[in-house]
């Protein structure tokens, strides 16, 4: 039925129960959120008092098929010479998702009208009954998203952003420009707390939506248990893709202190390998050059040493590599940097198979690059108790010290090394080598041998060399069995010396 040469609905809601086949047959059953989503949109707006919705909801939720696409259609179904626009950050997000959905609809009311209601050209649709319009464009200029504005008086405006957390903010700005909307829906799955869309979802001028994997019957607890299981209820990753909630810090570290504090309470078994094998990371500018070698998840040695002349180096290495019987093993080397011409000489007669950190990693979707899918790894290895980790102190600082950013678009990357030096963290040269030598550790679960029994506390005599000033000064006898207790003692003196 039409009015004004524009077809009556009363809202999206209604809409879709009348064009989408699928509805119709029953096959498909629209979630409680997303009919309270559609029947909210089609509620009257004005530009003086617009519409205004952040929708924040989980991975895989639907957000372009059954929010964006049918609100933009619907406006420009039932208002006559209305516009729609819908843009984000993507190319691939604009024509896989969004622009997909949005022709399916438009089909479907081409072929129940018998008509061409809708032309269809590339990210530009134009309502042949009502002179409405749909535009869709990726965010990567800011003057693109200016000078959107109703054509006719008091007449439709609705803007769209998909994925709104990865959008940058002066597209944000630019958008504010784009005066007289009547209606503003940003969609996202949620990234680090900071940025536009993170502002509106916790500010109290938009209608939230807050959306989890477990609103989503399609969603099945089979995927929800294995994202947990495969980075943690804490992790980024899992906050946003199932509970649709923002990290907490959008700085931490891989591996937490705590888990190696852990690890040591446990007798794990040695799950003994045929062959050794071996990590190499091959520093310049004075960091140490490291070799770790393990033989199935037990590390056998952690070997470290500054080279500057390399020849001398490669034939350190080449000793080490005959003492620790790796003939026929597998050395992994990060061949990043300087690196790459050493591991080129000693390819000749080792087996070494080079890593790139910056190489595309087997899960795109958790990681932005192998490096960080590397350490990731480690990182469960060492969670659930199935490697088992020397006792080196250097090499669990560093461990512990490696820190990673969530990016906007939740992918999780490592801290670079300029920027560590930045902050004054250390240079993760054994850990790094450490990861390398699991790069490609898949052993069977190891047995828990036992619970190790804390030793007896000893009392220490404590003596004064001088009277009493100030604890660094104070000398502890006795024997030191906790060298990380040590290096502490060591850091504590330091400072009451600077102090006093």
């Amino acid at each position: 039925m039409a009015k004004n040469d524009s077809i009556e609905f009363t809202d999206p809601y209604e809409m879709l129960t009348i064009i989408d086949d699928d509805i119709l047959e029953g096959t498909l059953k629209l979630h409680p959120w997303q009919g309270e989503i559609l029947r909210d949109y089609g509620k009257p707006s004005s530009a003086n008092k617009p519409y205004k919705a952040a929708v924040r909801a989980a991975n895989g939720s639907g957000k372009d098929q059954f929010v964006i696409a049918p609100c933009a259609l619907w406006t420009c179904m039932t208002s006559a010479n209305a516009v729609a626009i819908v843009t984000t950050a993507s190319g691939n997000q604009l024509d896989r998702q969004t622009d997909k959905y949005i022709r399916q609809l438009m089909t479907s009311v081409n072929k129940l009208f018998g008509t061409q209601v809708w032309k269809m050209n590339y990210r530009h649709y134009t309502n042949l009954v009502n002179n409405s319009t749909i535009e869709l464009f990726v965010t990567d200029e800011p003057g693109r998203a200016e000078g959107w504005h109703p054509v006719v008086q008091n007449g439709e405006l609705a803007i769209f952003v998909s994925e709104a957390k990865s959008v940058p903010d002066d597209i944000f700005t630019a958008l504010a420009r784009c005066t007289g909307f009547t209606k503003r829906v940003d969609v996202s799955s949620p990234g680090p707390p900071s940025g536009h869309f993170y502002n509106i979802c916790t500010g109290g001028n938009w209608k939230q939506y807050h959306v989890t994997a477990f609103d989503c019957p399609h969603l099945s607890r089979d995927y929800i248990e294995e994202i947990r299981e495969s980075y943690g209820e804490t992790s980024a990753l899992y906050k946003s893709m199932i509970m649709a909630e923002f990290g907490g810090m959008d700085e931490q570290v891989v591996i937490n202190h705590q888990k190696l504090v852990e690890l040591d309470k446990i007798d794990i078994e040695h799950v003994e390998e045929e062959k050794n094998t071996a990590g190499l990371d091959l520093s310049a500018g004075g960091d140490e050059q490291v070799l770790v070698v393990r033989n199935g998840n037990k590390t056998l040695a952690v070997e470290a040493f500054n080279f500057r002349d390399t020849v001398a180096l490669v034939d350190h290495l080449e000793f080490l590599f005959r003492k620790y019987k790796l003939e026929e093993s597998v050395i992994y080397g990060d061949a990043g940097g300087l690196g790459k011409p050493i591991l080129d000489q000693l390819r000749v007669n080792w087996e070494i198979k080079y890593v790139l950190n910056q190489a595309k990693p087997y899960n795109g979707l958790a990681y932005l690059n192998r490096g960080a899918e590397l350490w990731f790894s480690v990182a469960k290895l060492i969670e659930y108790g199935d490697i088992i980790v020397p006792r080196e102190t250097k090499l669990r600082k560093q461990l512990a010290s490696r820190y990673f950013l969530v990016t906007p678009q939740n992918k999780l990357q490592l801290e670079s090394k300029k920027q560590a030096r930045s902050k004054g963290h250390v240079s993760p040269d054994r850990a790094d080598a450490f990861v390398l030598a699991f790069a490609d550790y898949r052993g069977r679960k190891p047995k828990r041998l036992g619970v190790k029994k804390p030793k007896k506390h000893q009392h220490k005599q404590m003596v004064l060399n001088r009277p009493r000033v100030t604890f660094g000064r104070n000398t502890v006898f006795g024997k030191r069995t906790n060298t990380w207790l040590e290096d502490e003692i060591q850091q504590l003196q330091g400072v009451s010396r600077r102090l006093n």
